[in-house]
């Protein structure tokens, strides 16, 4: 698709003619001398006489190039341009972090089908990943301390591969929940997201934080951060093996946060289908069309026009030259 940047420049077409039309002609004063005897003294001095006024064709391929030369400086002035395809990108408004439990416990197999805890989880979290088109996504894993395993992106295969390669008591036998919320909101800090969220999931309660969960929690909701929690796990579990409902129960609700149950994997990926309906995808559309200038072509075509013109005048006064 071709156009016109500044199209009310052809205005000017015209004005060659309005200008002719409308102001007064040069005049220039010159003496000569007139001779009723000037072809006899051409002869004795040897001359031949010559017309130096152009002839009436001459005049009009002139005046021919002189219109087209105007008229193409003007249409390169108006900045004709070739508009290419729109370009779609799609930016994304939240940032997500997903915080996952891989505590000795979470080796434990009771998700169904014979697989471990940590197991249900990755399966489970590798479907969301793959629904979360439009989010910037990061992910923490937690045990004895909390680790980065990536910062915020938009690579679901690397997040996913990242997600695959945890194990069982890779951070440590215990579980730290408030570490955990410590170490996203250090990651939020740098977020220029409308919206942040976490998605804390654990299968305990808080055993190994050096700072509480609530307290953490707190912080987190003072920086505009909500939780998520999901408790998997078994809340009748002995010590350390028990799912503590209370506190994650608490650290959502201080962030105006839900918190979740599953003791499955379908119970699991109920819980991540009701999150995507808590957190739909949220983007910005933006609309970038490439541009390329053509006023070049125009202007170099005027420009021979005019070169043409001149070198003709150039030969034909040679032409006429004694």
């Amino acid at each position: 698709m071709y156009a016109l940047d500044l199209p009310w420049l052809l205005l000017m077409l015209p004005l060659p003619w309005l200008l002719r039309r409308w102001l007064p002609g040069a005049r220039q004063r010159r003496d000569a001398l007139r001779l009723p005897f000037f072809h006899q003294l051409a002869n004795q001095l040897g001359l031949v006489p010559a017309i130096t006024a152009p002839s009436p064709d001459e005049g009009r391929l002139a005046s021919l190039l002189d219109i087209l030369a105007w008229c193409l400086v003007v249409v390169a002035l108006a900045s004709p341009t070739r508009l290419e395809p729109p370009l779609v990108h799609q930016l994304p408004l939240r940032d997500l972090l997903l915080a996952v439990d891989v505590s000795q416990s979470m080796e434990t197999r009771d998700a169904g089908s014979g697989r471990s805890r940590l197991e249900a989880v990755q399966q489970v979290l590798g479907d969301f990943l793959a629904r979360r088109e439009q989010d910037r996504l990061g992910l923490v894993a937690f045990g004895d301390r909390a680790y980065t395993q990536a910062g915020f992106t938009q690579d679901r295969s690397t997040l996913r591969q990242l997600l695959e390669e945890l194990q069982p008591g890779v951070a440590g036998p215990r579980t730290a929940i408030g570490d955990s919320i410590g170490l996203a909101i250090r990651l939020f800090a740098n977020s220029q997201a409308q919206e942040r969220v976490l998605i804390l999931l654990s299968d305990g309660s808080d055993t190994a934080s050096r700072k509480a969960p609530d307290e953490a929690a707190q912080i987190a909701r003072d920086q505009g951060i909500r939780i998520h929690c999901i408790g998997f796990g078994d809340p009748n579990g002995d010590a350390e093996q028990r799912l503590d409902t209370e506190q994650l129960s608490r650290v959502a609700v201080i962030t105006g946060g839900r918190y979740l149950h599953a003791n499955d994997r379908q119970q699991l990926a109920a819980a991540f289908a009701e999150l995507d309906r808590l957190t739909p995808e949220l983007h910005q559309r933006v609309l970038f069309q490439p541009r390329t200038a053509l006023y070049h072509y125009p202007l170099a075509v005027a420009i021979a026009l005019l070169l043409a013109r001149l070198l003709s005048q150039l030969a034909r006064r040679r032409e006429v030259s004694p």
